[in-house]
C-alpha cells in the first residue's frame, strides 16, 4: 500500500538530491521591497552620508554562481556537529580559494529559518576576515521560486561579468518526477524531493518549470547539479538550448557534493579549459574520492560499498537524442520485440527506489541507464531492424550525447555493475508488476507533458512496455 510516506526514504542522511519541474507560472514573487536588508559591513564612514558611487566592474575569465538551497535538513547538525550541515561546509571550502583575479565566486545561501544571503566568497586568511562579502539578506526568500534562481544568475551576471559562466543548483533531487504536494507531505530529508526544495514555503521548481528557469537566466557555459538523480533524458532536455556542458549524476550524490577546493583551483590554474579537460578533472576527482574514502570528523568512512555514477553530457547533442529513441521505439514495437522487452526492463541497471529503504529490489525504481536498456533490448531483439536501432542509439550515447562518464561499484544486491553504465538515464516500466493505483497520486506532473515525451514517442514506448511486462 503506497501513502503519503511513500517518498519518506527517497536519499538518506548522507545523499544529495533535487527534483523536477511543471511548465505553469505560479505567479511565485520570490523578492519583495521590504525583504531586502542590504548589508552596510564594507561602507566606510563617509558612505553613510552620501551615496554610493557606481563601481565598474571588470570582466573576469570566469564567475562561478552557486545556488545553493539548504531551507531543508541540508542545514542540520548530527553526531555533535561532525555531520552535517553541509552547505557551510561546501562554502568553506570556496573559501580555501575564494574569489580570485581571474574568477568570481558568488553564492545564494538559503539557510533554514534564516531565508538566504547572497555572497561574495573570498579566500579566508585570518580569524578577522569572514572569507564572505554579503550583498544582501533576504529573510523571506522563497528558494524553492525558480523566479528567485533567474533572479539570482541575472544580478551575478551583471555585478561580476565575466567571459564564462558556471551555474551550481544545489539541493535535494529526485530526477523528472514532481511529487504532488496536495496529496503528500512536503519536506526533504525523510519526507518528499524536489529540486531546490524549500521546506519552509513548500515550494520546488518543477521539471519543465527548468526549461524556462533558463531561458529567462540566460546561457551558462556550464551547469551542475549538486544533487541527486538529475543527469536524466527528461531533465536535461529541458534546458538543452541554454547551456554548454552539463555535469550531474544518474545515481543519488553523497552530501558532501563537488570539492570545491579542487573545482576553483582547476579553473584558475586553466582558465582555458576545454569541456573534455574539465570532464577528466571531474571523472578523475570522483574516482580518487570514492577510493579514498570519505572523512567525518576523526573518523574515515570507507566508500568501497557504494555505487556512484558521474557523468558530463553534450547539451546540444539533445536535439538528435528523438529520433534515436524513436527509431528503437518504432521497431520494437513494429516487430513485436516483446521477449527482448521483458529482458530488459528486468536486467536493466536502475538508480535509486522511490522507497529504497524498503524496496531493495527496485521493484519501483524507474529510472534506468538508457545504454544498458538498448544494449539488453538490441541483443535479445529477433528482428535485424531492433538490433540496427538499439546499436545506433548506443553509439550515439558514446561518441555524440556523453562527453565523459564513470561508474563506480554498483548495486550487489541487484547484481548490477556500474562500471557498464553509458552516463544518461530515463524513464522505463518499473518492474513491479501490479502497480498500485495510488501511484498515480503522487505525481503532479504528467510524463506525456514532458518536453522530450512531446518530442519523442518514448512515452508511448514506455506504455507499451508496461503492457509487456504485466500481461
Amino acid at each position: 500500500m503506497i501513502n503519503k510516506t511513500f517518498f519518506s526514504a527517497v536519499i538518506s542522511a548522507l545523499v544529495l538530491g533535487a527534483s523536477a519541474a511543471s511548465a505553469q507560472d505560479f505567479n511565485l514573487n520570490s523578492l519583495h521591497a521590504s525583504d531586502i536588508k542590504a548589508s552596510q559591513a564594507d561602507k566606510g564612514i563617509f558612505d553613510f552620508i552620501k551615496p554610493d558611487k557606481p563601481q565598474p566592474m571588470k570582466q573576469k575569465e570566469w564567475t562561478v554562481m552557486v545556488f545553493m538551497n539548504a531551507k531543508n535538513d541540508l542545514s542540520d547538525s548530527h553526531l555533535l556537529g561532525m555531520v552535517g550541515k553541509w552547505a557551510e561546509k561546501d562554502i568553506k571550502e570556496m573559501k580555501e580559494v575564494g574569489t580570485t583575479d581571474k574568477v568570481n565566486v558568488v553564492v545564494e545561501h538559503g539557510i533554514k529559518g534564516k531565508g538566504s544571503r547572497r555572497l561574495l566568497i573570498e579566500k579566508k586568511g585570518s580569524i578577522l576576515s569572514s572569507g564572505e562579502k554579503v550583498y544582501g539578506e533576504y529573510p523571506n526568500a522563497d528558494m524553492g521560486d525558480y523566479k528567485r534562481v533567474v533572479e539570482f544568475v541575472q544580478w551575478s551576471k551583471k555585478t561580476f561579468p565575466a567571459k564564462h559562466y558556471v551555474l551550481v543548483l544545489w539541493n535535494h533531487g529526485l530526477g523528472w518526477i514532481d511529487p504532488n504536494m496536495q496529496e503528500h507531505t512536503a519536506g526533504t530529508g525523510t519526507q518528499n524531493k524536489g529540486i531546490l526544495f524549500d521546506d519552509e514555503t513548500k515550494n520546488y521548481v518543477r521539471t519543465a518549470q527548468m526549461g524556462e528557469m533558463m531561458r529567462q537566466a540566460g546561457y551558462v557555459d556550464v551547469l551542475m547539479q549538486n544533487a541527486c538523480l538529475m543527469q536524466m533524458s527528461e531533465v536535461l532536455y529541458e534546458m538543452k538550448d541554454y547551456a554548454g556542458l552539463f555535469v550531474g549524476s544518474e545515481e543519488t550524490m553523497l552530501t558532501q557534493g563537488f570539492d570545491y577546493t579542487k573545482l576553483l583551483n582547476f579553473i584558475n590554474a586553466n582558465p582555458a579549459f576545454t569541456n573534455e579537460q574539465f570532464s577528466d578533472f571531474l571523472m578523475n576527482w570522483y574516482r580518487d574520492f570514492y577510493a579514498g574514502g570519505m572523512n567525518i570528523g576523526p573518523i574515515s568512512v570507507p566508500l568501497d560499498q557504494m555505487g556512484a555514477t558521474l557523468s558530463t553530457v553534450r547539451p546540444a547533442a539533445l536535439n538528435d537524442l528523438p529520433r534515436y529513441l524513436d527509431a528503437l521505439a518504432g521497431a520494437a514495437m513494429r516487430n513485436d520485440e516483446a521477449d527482448a522487452a521483458r529482458i530488459a526492463v528486468d536486467k536493466v541497471i536502475r538508480f535509486t527506489s522511490l522507497d529504497p529503504k524498503n524496496d531493495k529490489k527496485k521493484s519501483i525504481a524507474a529510472y534506468a541507464d538508457l545504454y544498458d536498456f538498448a544494449d539488453l533490448l538490441g541483443s535479445n531483439a529477433r528482428s535485424q531492424e531492433t538490433k540496427n536501432a538499439a546499436l545506433d542509439l548506443m553509439t550515439f550515447i558514446k561518441n555524440g550525447l556523453v562527453m565523459r562518464s564513470i561508474g563506480i561499484h554498483g548495486d550487489a544486491e541487484n547484481g548490477y555493475d556500474y562500471t557498464k553504465v553509458g552516463g544518461i538515464a530515463i524513464n522505463t516500466t518499473m518492474k513491479i508488476k501490479k502497480v498500485p493505483p495510488q501511484l498515480d497520486a503522487i505525481f503532479e506532473t504528467k510524463y506525456s507533458d514532458l518536453a522530450l515525451s512531446k518530442a519523442s514517442q518514448w512515452d508511448e514506448f514506455v506504455s507499451w512496455t508496461d503492457g509487456v511486462w504485466r500481461k
